[in-house]
């Protein structure tokens, strides 16, 4: 059965774009079953209820891949491949789409998989009494099952986009036991229940978490690994350090000098995604002094953004005027992007009227404080103070989304389709939209990139929006979204580190 109707085969291809791994893992014989695998990542798990967690960062999507799966997949060259639905097809106008359910699928307890376990996670999520701030990467109005192997996604509007959007690993995508998470309550957070190659057995918090090989999988030949260990290693020194040691055979990396070690040692292997999306600087246009369009251009010129990239990068991530990245497929011959002025952005400053003192928070990391000092530097120049406020990571998140901040560090994640993102940072009635931006041009360029059958439109779209987002410095985009992962040399396997995730279903060890 086809993956998508023919109409609108052309349609899903183009909005996905080309995102391939610049490393492909060398062929071996054939897999070998048996043994275990330890992955560090950089952060600790937010939880595995994603009501409860309200986001999923890339150590979170690791592991929760593990236990939970997508309705479809995307493979390295952005091919959908059939997984827990064997096909959807939408109606004329996109407007509604039908996922036929894989039969004899069980839950990790046991119970039968179904197209009503489809309805049921999305409806919760998007539900408004559960305040999911997550619902604004979601284009479904409701799914319904009209019998056990049918789901029917009902859209707000046209969206040639949804099966790749739902195909990619992500806090929305995943799909949970909602029977198993009304029954657990709070303990669900922490106990998992869901389809995937492995079943959940421990996790220790700040510490591991262990999942065992589901002897049930409906994919017989798969997984090969008996045993997987996610272990969070906030310091990433400490966390290469560890796969030298071999104590670790896989961690997600993106510290310079790590990666650049690691190329020259043959005991290793780097794997490299260059995905959509960007790494970004979040102005806060809601707090002083960020709320004058003013300052916040100012700042946009005082940094030298290609420049920093270029030195904490070591040249492996640069940097673009937009947040869409080569693989997304959109390519703006003028994006209106601000150039670096340190000049004009003090004239701004005294135009302003009143010093500018800035509060820049940051992961407490290497990584976060170097790209703080070049930040601080940067806008010293232009006559603005900054003070850098380190954090862990958690307490990062949960100070952008409740707006709690003037300026942070983040990244807009590589998606299959930028629809969900730039819908959900940037139009006015959403809830992650934690600039607090809103202009109501941007709101009706975001729905024509989102309801648009016509991929000519959508990119003249996302064209224009670029443009105006780039006038109004709401974000300042400082690196491409390049995703790395260094394993040891006998681990094979791990496809494309889509929005940063390590994914093992498929991993083997070679002795």
């Amino acid at each position: 059965m086809a993956l998508f109707s023919r109409r609108f085969g052309l349609v899903a291809a183009l909005a996905v774009g080309l995102a391939a791994p610049a490393f492909a893992q060398a062929p071996a014989a054939a897999p070998v079953r048996g043994g275990a695998l330890t992955i560090g990542v950089e952060s600790d798990f937010e939880g595995f209820d994603p009501i409860r967690a309200g986001v999923y960062s890339n150590s979170t999507v690791t592991a929760a891949s593990l236990f939970y799966e997508t309705l479809m997949r995307l493979d390295d060259k952005g091919n959908l491949l059939p997984a827990l639905a064997l096909s959807m097809t939408p109606n004329e106008d996109g407007s509604v789409w039908t996922a036929k359910i894989r039969p004899n699928v069980k839950w990790h307890d046991g119970t039968p998989f179904t197209a009503q376990g489809v309805a049921d996670h999305f409806n919760r999520l998007l539900d408004p009494a559960n305040r999911f701030a997550g619902r604004a990467y979601l284009a479904i109005e409701k799914v319904e099952a009209p019998d056990d192997l049918t789901a029917v996604f009902k859209m707000r509007g046209p969206n040639a986009a949804l099966p790749k959007t739902l195909a990619q690993p992500t806090v929305t995508t995943l799909i949970i036991s909602v029977k198993a998470a009304q029954e657990k309550g709070a303990d669900y957070n922490r106990n998992p229940v869901g389809t995937g190659p492995f079943v959940f057995k421990e996790w220790r918090a700040a510490d591991r978490l262990v999942a065992e090989r589901n002897p049930d999988y409906w994919d017989k030949d798969k997984p090969y690994l008996d045993r997987v260990t996610v272990r969070p290693l906030p310091d990433s020194d400490a966390r290469y350090a560890s796969l030298v040691k071999g104590d670790v055979q896989v961690i997600w990396e993106d510290r310079a000098e790590n990666i650049v070690k690691a190329k020259k040692d043959k005991n290793l292997r780097v794997l490299t995604w260059v995905g959509s999306g960007a790494l970004v600087i979040p102005l806060n246009t809601q707090r002083e002094p960020l709320n004058d369009k003013r300052v916040r251009q100012a700042v946009s010129m005082a940094l030298n953004r290609k420049a920093n990239a270029a030195v904490l990068t070591q040249g492996l991530r640069p940097v673009y005027d937009d947040p869409y990245g080569p693989s997304s497929g959109i390519e703006c011959k003028d994006s209106g992007a601000l150039k670096y002025d340190p000049a004009a952005a003090r004239k701004l400053i005294a135009d302003y009227g009143k010093p500018v003192k800035l509060t820049m928070t940051v992961t407490a990391s290497p990584r976060g404080r170097e790209g703080a000092q070049v930040f601080q530097a940067d806008m010293k120049k232009a006559g603005i103070d900054v003070e850098i406020k380190p954090v862990d990571q958690t307490q990062l998140v949960k100070e952008a989304l409740t707006r709690d901040f003037q300026v942070t560090g983040w990244r807009i994640i590589d998606l299959a389709d930028v629809d969900p993102q730039m819908f959900a940072n940037f139009h006015s009635k959403s809830p992650i939209n934690f600039s607090g931006y809103n202009n109501a041009e941007v709101d009706r360029l975001l729905l024509v990139g989102r309801t648009s059958l016509d991929e000519n439109k959508r990119k003249a779209a996302y064209c224009d929006l670029i443009k105006i987002l780039n006038d109004d410095a709401v974000w300042l985009w400082s690196g491409s979204n390049i995703d790395f992962a260094i394993t040891r040399a006998n681990v094979h396997g791990i496809p494309g580190l889509r929005g940063g995730a390590v994914q093992v279903e498929g991993a083997w060890l070679s002795k």
